[in-house]
């Protein structure tokens, strides 16, 4: 049986339209590439840069910001360290305030020991301040008792002028085999030290020295004075003879006795 072919060969005008089709595509696809690569040029040429100059900006910004930060904390810090060497250089200053010379140590026909000794307040250098005096004091072991006024820490960091240093004034010298009430007055409590008695620092250690017992007690009066302690304070130990001994206060208020070689005594 014949078959029957109802397909029929392409015309001219038809294959013209197919080829104008897949021309098309194929510029359109090209244009649609140079487009796109156009937009990927531009992007990456004009837009990623700008981009990454704003952050780079703002990265560096944030780096100065921190720089400068950093600036500022170890400036705070060299003066909080320069304020913490110059308060540790203080407390460690040792002051020169009095020496104490044994020119007796012997026993009376009663069998009481007694010391005779020189007690004179000295300047930093050594030179006597004021007179030296002398006195008989019973046992073998001499106590030298004192008033001590110890400032806040922020005081002597400053360098305050009145209150950079502990101050300290003598109360009386006693044996052993004393009552302390029995002893020797060294001072008068309504005057400063030797070494404290000139201009304005004579005048607010009076202040202290004047209102002690009360001072010792009253923490507001203290405050008011920036005192961070005050109190009595006896030095002792059994002497030498012939041997003089050296009390110094330092600026924290630590108060020593210890004996001077032979070149150093006066």
């Amino acid at each position: 049986m014949p078959q029957n072919n109802d397909r029929r060969p392409p015309t001219l005008m038809e294959n013209v339209h197919t080829v104008n089709s897949a021309v098309r595509t194929v510029l359109m696809m090209a244009v649609a590439g140079v487009v796109g690569f156009g937009g990927w040029m531009g992007y990456s040429e004009y837009i990623v840069p700008g981009i990454e100059g704003k952050q780079a900006k703002q990265d560096l910004a944030a780096l100065r910001l921190k720089f400068d930060q950093q600036e500022l904390d170890l400036k705070e810090a060299t003066i909080e360290n320069d304020k913490l060497k110059v308060s540790m250089d203080l407390l460690k200053i040792d002051r020169r305030v009095a020496q104490l010379t044994v020119n007796k140590k012997g026993v009376d026909e009663n069998g009481q020991k007694f010391l005779e000794v020189t007690f004179s307040e000295v300047d930093k250098n050594g030179n006597v301040i004021g007179s030296s005096r002398e006195f008989t004091l019973l046992g073998d072991t001499f106590f030298v008792d004192c008033w001590v006024a110890q400032f806040e820490d922020q005081y002597v960091e400053q360098a305050d002028p009145l209150r950079s240093a502990s101050i300290f004034t003598f109360k009386r010298i006693y044996g052993d085999d004393m009552k302390p009430s029995e002893g020797f007055s060294l001072d008068d409590f309504s005057k400063p030290s030797g070494i404290y008695a000139q201009s304005e620092a004579s005048e607010f250690a009076k202040q202290i020295w004047e209102d002690f017992g009360n001072v010792c007690n009253d923490l507001n009066r203290q405050s008011e004075l920036g005192i961070r302690a005050a109190h009595g304070q006896a030095n002792h130990l059994p002497p030498r003879e012939g041997q003089t001994y050296e009390i110094t206060i330092r600026s924290s208020g630590a108060v020593s006795l210890v004996p001077l070689r032979e070149k150093d005594s006066l």
